[in-house]
């Protein structure tokens, strides 16, 4: 057996008969915004994209922002998307809108895709969007209904349109998304791409996974979700099935509990010593566009104690001396009867030379348990349409 023959082979072994895309991610270059500002808004954008007030919103402003400018499971169709890794906090990727090129958040917590217009001037002059040109593409349908989306410390508005969206290989025609013409608050991104269920779509349009499954795009009604901090390489999401080189061992599978966001039970979450758990058969939801882990006020407020964060009322957040996080304990996250362990170096986010914040976010009001990106930089997550139920593996 030659060369040649033996490599093609190994291939069919593992990687069956399929077709394997990757959208890749990567360290976000450009529109830099200071991390306490970030983490700020990120407080006010889980507030609004919640329904649920923060703890410190009457107490806590905004950060200066005099530094800001604006072998695998594999399917027939399985595109692997490229993410941009944003001060390990965020990770974002590339997708066309007809041929235009833009970076949108790949977010599990809703399920509208937006992205700006030519006509939304802040978008262009304050926050430095790619903005789409109407008149460019042959493919634009406009629709005219007017939609508004709470996001951040505003919202955005404009008005509803279809067109052909890529992602990768991936090509969804008439896919109907929102056109941005005002917004109240800039982003690392310029748009959002929602992988909730569609039941939460505040537009009315089919989120853009589902036309991919409509339209026999992806064999597999899954996606995965692989990211990486402290590199370049920002990791990966895969639409259409998932890479068990990207993961130790097998997926715990936990069942979703609401079909809107990615909700499911969370045993408890916490410290080694069950003295120093919180949460006991609590709902949470698996949120890729969340950097932090936020909780009702309590559990959070006894989690920055254990590792001894102090509260700045100034920017309303847990402040860690960088010198203690080798010294931190690792957090667990028991779901589904396994233990998912998040390490401080991953749950302590690098703020200044000798101040770190922590990750633990609290939310009055809130009464159930949102993980974000903290936990998604330790762990693969897959996320499961057809059985409704998220695949959870510590990730290589």
């Amino acid at each position: 057996m030659n060369q040649r023959v033996a490599i093609l082979l190994l291939c069919v072994l593992v990687c069956g008969s399929d077709a394997f895309h990757r959208i890749t991610m990567q360290r976000h270059k450009h529109r830099r915004l200071p991390h306490a500002r970030h983490l700020w808004a990120s407080r006010r954008h889980i507030q609004r994209k919640f329904g649920v007030t923060s703890a410190a919103s009457t107490t806590a402003s905004p950060p200066s922002n005099s530094n800001s400018s604006s072998t695998s499971t594999s399917t027939p169709s399985e595109a692997i998307e490229p993410l941009f890794n944003a001060y390990q906090t965020q990770f974002y990727g590339p997708c066309l809108v007809s041929d235009q090129p833009f970076t949108v958040q790949f977010d599990t917590g809703s399920s509208d895709l937006w992205i700006p217009n030519s006509n939304c001037t802040s978008c262009i002059k304050t926050c430095g969007n790619a903005v789409f040109q109407t008149s460019k593409s042959k493919t634009f349908k406009a629709n005219g209904n007017p939609f508004s989306i709470k996001y951040g410390i505003g919202k955005v508005s404009g008005v509803i349109a279809s067109d052909t969206v890529s992602v990768e290989q991936i090509s969804i025609e008439n896919q109907g998304f929102g056109l941005v013409s005002q917004t109240a608050t800039c982003s690392s991104f310029d748009g959002i791409f929602g992988m909730a269920y569609k039941a939460i779509a505040a537009t009315g349009q089919t989120p853009p996974f589902y036309s991919m499954i409509e339209q026999k795009l992806v064999d597999k009604p899954i996606f995965s979700f692989h990211l990486k901090s402290n590199t370049s390489d920002g990791g990966s999401l895969i639409l259409g099935g998932f890479n068990s080189s990207l993961f130790q061992g097998s997926l715990t599978y936990v069942n979703v509990t609401q079909q809107k966001y990615w909700k499911f039970t969370m045993d408890y979450i916490g410290f080694p010593s069950k003295k120093c758990r919180r949460c006991n058969g609590c709902q949470a939801i698996m949120d890729s566009g969340t950097s932090l882990l936020i909780g009702p006020t309590e559990d959070i407020k006894q989690l920055n104690t254990k590792v001894g964060a102090t509260y700045n009322s100034t920017n309303g957040l847990w402040e860690v001396p960088c010198g203690r996080i080798s010294y931190l304990p690792v957090l667990e996250l028991g779901i589904a009867g396994k233990k998912f362990k998040v390490r401080p170096q991953e749950y302590i986010i690098a703020f200044e030379e000798n101040v770190c914040i922590s990750g633990f976010m609290e939310l009055a009001g809130l009464n159930f348990w949102i993980i974000g990106d903290v936990f998604f930089r330790e762990h693969y997550l897959v996320f499961d349409l057809e059985q409704n139920r998220i695949g959870i593996a510590k990730a290589k």
